[in-house]
């Protein structure tokens, strides 16, 4: 850490506060859902290690310097993640199973010049994207990176379309997805799992679909459930697997209603073909139909509703979203350090799990662990800053803490991770 600190030029800068106890100073503002202000932090440093600094001087030390100091932390961390895998024949077709969204939030107008917001009378003009990729096999982090909440989620598709590799499986929304980015994963020899995009043309046997005529064909013949083999796009068509599914009369007409809503809210009117589309759950894959059947697509592409609790934990425990308004530096490292928190969460949760599923035979909650390791936090910090904890004393302690309670559970009626993972465990063949 002190060599990392002297390339970046801040360990001459803080030749008192040494850059471990900055650090450590820092993991413990952080660690705080909520507002801990540079007085409240200066006391800290004083009860802590007896060293007298103001508020002004702590600061100065927020500076960019510092800011590559703490990034350098955190990508250091997430280049040495440990291998969380809880079950060697879940998706074992798969090298990766890769994840992937974005979440965005507005910021204080003081940071307009570093993240460009949307603006207007709702948003701010200052806001943050975060892309946030992980692997569901393994539980490694794969991307996390902090742009401007007014770029695009195509465009990020478009950029790191180099790091797919051979045998990796991509579950993304819609926004990540066009045929360029299609043809790219095909060309890697890898595979997706995608909603079809409404704009998207469709083709069969060279003849563009009609989606009304095939919801009266489907009505006609009694079938609710279909795959065919099509071609996508318009130039270059693309060779894919689609499979359709008709929802109910009820799911459809709610899903017409907000939709016409937001078209007139922009002065516009939904199509026949919008109409038409709207009547099935539509999916788009090149997996091979023997490796996922069609009835499983769906339940594998529901997986990518973990990301989303993911940024349910990110908002409402850790509180990225609501550090209070300061510079550019300051706030930078304090959310880098709220990252390097959720990773090291993130690690404690991975190497207990797969632990705990051989012993007990269940998953772990990473809400409820989340919930419990942010607040148990201190005890972390010691582990990793007072060099006589013994590490194998605080796991051990913290496996007990989580194995009581911190269970995910089934629930009623619903499909969650749960009976996901069981399915593509116990299909050996996926």
């Amino acid at each position: 850490m002190q060599r990392k600190a002297v390339e970046t030029g801040f360990y001459k800068r803080s030749s008192k506060l040494l850059p471990s106890k900055f650090f450590d100073i820092l993991l413990h503002v952080a660690s705080i859902n909520g507002i801990f202000s540079l007085g409240q932090a200066c006391c800290e440093i004083a009860e802590s290690s007896c060293i007298s600094i103001s508020k002004q001087g702590l600061d100065d030390r927020f500076n960019d310097s510092s800011v590559t100091f703490i990034q350098s932390i955190f990508e250091e961390q997430l280049a040495r993640q440990i291998d969380g895998t809880i079950h060697p024949d879940f998706l074992k077709k798969f090298s990766r199973v890769r994840i992937k969204d974005s979440t965005r939030f507005d910021l204080s107008e003081k940071l307009k010049e570093h993240f460009h917001g949307f603006g207007g009378k709702v948003t701010s003009d200052a806001a943050v994207c975060v892309q946030y990729e992980f692997d569901i096999k393994d539980g490694k982090l794969l991307d996390v990176d902090f742009t401007h909440a007014i770029s695009s989620d195509k465009t990020d598709a478009k950029n790191k379309a180099n790091d797919i590799q051979k045998g990796d499986l991509i579950i993304r929304d819609l926004g990540y997805y066009s045929t360029d980015v299609i043809k790219k994963i095909i060309n890697k020899e890898a595979f997706f799992i995608s909603r079809l995009n409404l704009k998207l043309l469709i083709f069969e046997d060279e003849k563009e679909i009609s989606f009304s005529s095939l919801h009266r064909k489907m009505i006609k013949d009694q079938q609710s459930h279909l795959e065919k083999q099509v071609l996508i796009g318009k130039e270059d068509k693309v060779p894919v697997r689609m499979i359709i599914d008709i929802i109910p009369e009820e799911v459809y007409q709610k899903r017409i209603t907000k939709a016409a809503k937001e078209c007139k809210k922009k002065g516009f009117q939904l199509s026949d073909e919008y109409k038409a589309r709207a009547r099935f759950n539509l999916f788009i894959t090149n997996v091979p139909q023997a490796e996922i059947p069609s009835t499983q697509v769906y339940q594998l592409y529901k997986i990518r509703w973990q990301i989303e609790l993911m940024f349910k934990i990110w908002k409402s425990t850790c509180g990225i979203d609501k550090i209070q308004p300061m510079k550019y530096q300051r706030w930078m490292c304090l959310f880098y350090a709220k990252f390097i928190i959720i990773l090291i969460n993130n690690q404690l949760i991975n190497l207990l799990q797969k632990a705990c599923y051989e012993k007990y035979g269940k998953l772990l909650s990473k809400q409820k662990c989340f919930k419990t390791l942010t607040n148990y936090f201190y005890k972390t910090r010691e582990a990793l800053f007072r060099s006589n904890q013994n590490l194998s004393i605080f796991i051990k302690s913290i496996s007990n803490l989580l194995s009581k309670n911190h269970w995910l559970e089934k629930r009623k009626e619903r499909t969650n991770y749960v009976d996901i993972f069981t399915l593509f465990i116990c299909n050996t063949n996926i």
